[in-house]
C-alpha cells in the first residue's frame, strides 16, 4: 500500500510541476517539435531515400565537368560530406537505439587516433588531406547504419525506394553515357585508346562498379513484374551498357548478372521461363560479340604494346651485356638496371636499384614491369618497411605515396586500406564484412525457403560483383559514388535477415 501511495504522490508532483505557469509549457515546447519533426521525417523516409539515390550521379556529373573546366573537386567533395552529414543526423535522430551510432563513432575515431599516431612518429606533412580519405572509408559503415535505421523505420516502403533508387539511377546514368556520345564529349573509358563508353563520370573503375551493382537489382524488377518486354528492355540495356563500358569487370558482369538470376529463380522455385531465355539469350549474344567488343579491341590493343615494350627490353639487356661485357645471369643488377630505370624509375629513385630488383625477383617481363597496380604495391610495401611498425600497424599518410609527381595509391582496394591503415584497420573492415557474410550463411542455414527469395539473390549478386571490384581495383572503398550502394547492399542484406516480416511467427528483434 505504501509503494502504490508513493507512486501516486510521485505522479502528483510530477502533474503539479509540469502545470506551474511557464514550466509545462517550456516541457511540451520542447518535446512536441522534436516529435512533430520525427514523425515528418517516417512519413517522408522513402522520399528521402530516392533523394539520397538521384544525388549520386548528379554530383558525379557536377565533379567529371568541374574537374573538365579546371575547377577542381572541392565543390563537389563537400557536397558529398555535407550529404554525408545530413544523412547521419536523420539517421541518428530516427534511431531507437541510439548507442550503436555512439559506437561506431568510437570505433572510428580509435582507428583514426592510431592512424594519426602512426602518421605522427613518421612526420605528418598533410593531415587535412589525409584524414578527408579516411572519412571516405568510413563513411562505408556510417551509411550502412543509417540506411538499416531508414528501413526499420520506413519498412517495406523504404526498401521499395531503394529498388526505385537503383532503377532511377540507371536510367540517369544511360541517359548521360547516350548524351555524352551524341555530343561527341565522351571521355572514354580507356581515353588514351578511346575505348569505351564512360558518359560524363569521371573514375572509369568506380562506375564499373556502379553499373555492375545496379543491373541486377533493375533486372529483378523486371523480372518480378512478369512483362516481356519490361525485362527485354531491361536486358538489352544493361548489357549493352556493359557490354560497350570496355572493362574486363564489366563485361564478367553481364554473365555473372544473367546466370546467378536464373540460378537463384530455380533455387527459389520462382522460375520464369520467358524471363530466363532473354537473360541466356542476352549473355549469349554478348559472348559471341567477344571478338568484336570494346573490351577485347582494348587488350589486344594493350598486348601490342606489352610486345614492344618487351622488344625494347631485350635490346636494352642486350646492349648492357655488349657494353660491360657480361650476360644478365652473370650480372643481373647491371644489366637490367636500364629496363628497371625506364619503368620503375620512381622506385629504384626512390628505394635504390638492388631493393627493386629484388622485390621483382629481377624479372625481365615487361609487362610486370610496367604493370602499375603491381609497381604501386611494391612501393607501398618498401615504403612500410622503411617506416615501422607504427605503419604496419594503423597505416601511412596518403601524401608519403607521392614522389616525384607520380602517385603510388594502390589500385586494389584491400591492399589500400592496409597501406593506408594498416593490420588494424583492414582487419576492422574485413570483420565488418564478415558480420554480413555471417547474417547470410545463418539465414540460410535457418530457413533457407524464407530467406533466399529472388529479391535477396539479386542483392547478393550485386554485393559479390562490389566485392570483386573491391579486390580488383580502387574503385570502391575509397570512392564515395561507389561505396554508397555498398553501403546501401548492406543495409538490405540486414533488412532481409533481421527486420523483413515474412510471417506472423517472425521472431522479435531489438531494435537498431
Amino acid at each position: 500500500m505504501r509503494s502504490v501511495s508513493a507512486r501516486r504522490s510521485c505522479w502528483a508532483a510530477c502533474a503539479a510541476c509540469c502545470n506551474k505557469p511557464g514550466k509545462g509549457i517550456l516541457l511540451m515546447s520542447q518535446q512536441q517539435p522534436a516529435a512533430a519533426g520525427q514523425t515528418y521525417l517516417r512519413q517522408h523516409l522513402p522520399q528521402l531515400i530516392l533523394l539520397l539515390f538521384i544525388a549520386q550521379p548528379g554530383m558525379d556529373v557536377l565533379s567529371y565537368w568541374l574537374d573538365a573546366l579546371g575547377g577542381g573537386n572541392t565543390v563537389s567533395l563537400l557536397l558529398r560530406f555535407a550529404m554525408l552529414a545530413g544523412t547521419a543526423l536523420v539517421g541518428f535522430g530516427l534511431s531507437r537505439n541510439r548507442k550503436i551510432y555512439f559506437a561506431l563513432c568510437a570505433v572510428l575515431m580509435l582507428l583514426a587516433a592510431g592512424h594519426i599516431w602512426a602518421c605522427g612518429t613518421a612526420g605528418y606533412s598533410d593531415p587535412v588531406y589525409d584524414l578527408t580519405n579516411y572519412i571516405r572509408v568510413a563513411q562505408i559503415p556510417l551509411f550502412v547504419f543509417c540506411f538499416v535505421t531508414f528501413l526499420r523505420e520506413g519498412g517495406e516502403d523504404s526498401y521499395r525506394a531503394i529498388e526505385r533508387g537503383f532503377a532511377v539511377n540507371f536510367v540517369m546514368i544511360v541517359a548521360v553515357e547516350l548524351l555524352s556520345a551524341a555530343t561527341g564529349t565522351n571521355p572514354y573509358t580507356y581515353p588514351n585508346k578511346s575505348i569505351g563508353l564512360l558518359g560524363w563520370f569521371y573514375f572509369a573503375n568506380s562506375q564499373s562498379a556502379i553499373l555492375s551493382a545496379l543491373v541486377p537489382v533493375l533486372l529483378m524488377q523486371a523480372i518480378r513484374a512478369k512483362k516481356t518486354l519490361w525485362t527485354v528492355a531491361a536486358a538489352v540495356a544493361s548489357f549493352g551498357v556493359l557490354y560497350l563500358f570496355a572493362t574486363r569487370l564489366a563485361y564478367l558482369a553481364i554473365f555473372v548478372s544473367a546466370t546467378g538470376l536464373i540460378l537463384v529463380m530455380l533455387l527459389c522455385r520462382r522460375l520464369d521461363k520467358k524471363a530466363a531465355a532473354i537473360l541466356l539469350a542476352g549473355a549469349v549474344i554478348c559472348g559471341a560479340g567477344y571478338f568484336v567488343s570494346p573490351m577485347y579491341r582494348n587488350q589486344a590493343e594493350h598486348q601490342d604494346i606489352v610486345r614492344e615494350k618487351q622488344q625494347r627490353a631485350d635490346e636494352m639487356i642486350a646492349q648492357a651485356e655488349e657494353e660491360y661485357g657480361t650476360t644478365v645471369e652473370q650480372s643481373p643488377e647491371l644489366c637490367l638496371l636500364p629496363v628497371y630505370e625506364e619503368h620503375l624509375g620512381g622506385l629504384v629513385d626512390r628505394f635504390g636499384a638492388a631493393r627493386v630488383m629484388q622485390q621483382y625477383g629481377y624479372s625481365r617481363d615487361a609487362e610486370r614491369l610496367s604493370g602499375w597496380r603491381e609497381m604501386k604495391i611494391t612501393y607501398c610495401r618498401l615504403l612500410m618497411e622503411d617506416t615501422g611498425l607504427p605503419a604496419v600497424l594503423f597505416g601511412m599518410e596518403l601524401s608519403d605515396m607521392t614522389w616525384d609527381g607520380e602517385t603510388y595509391d594502390v589500385e586494389n582496394d584491400f591492399h589500400g586500406i592496409f597501406y593506408l591503415y594498416g593490420a588494424v584497420g583492414l582487419a576492422a573492415f574485413i570483420l565488418f564484412l564478415l558480420y554480413f557474410a555471417w547474417l547470410i550463411v545463418r539465414a540460410m542455414l535457418r530457413d533457407f525457403s524464407r530467406y533466399f527469395t529472388l529479391e535477396a539473390g539479386a542483392f547478393g549478386i550485386s554485393l559479390c560483383l562490389l566485392l570483386v571490384h573491391v579486390y580488383c581495383t580502387a574503385g570502391v572503398v575509397r570512392r564515395p559514388n561507389a561505396s554508397f550502394y555498398l553501403s546501401v547492399v548492406l543495409a538490405v542484406i540486414y533488412y532481409f535477415v533481421k527486420i523483413k516480416a515474412y510471417s506472423a511467427e517472425q521472431e522479435e528483434l531489438p531494435p537498431a
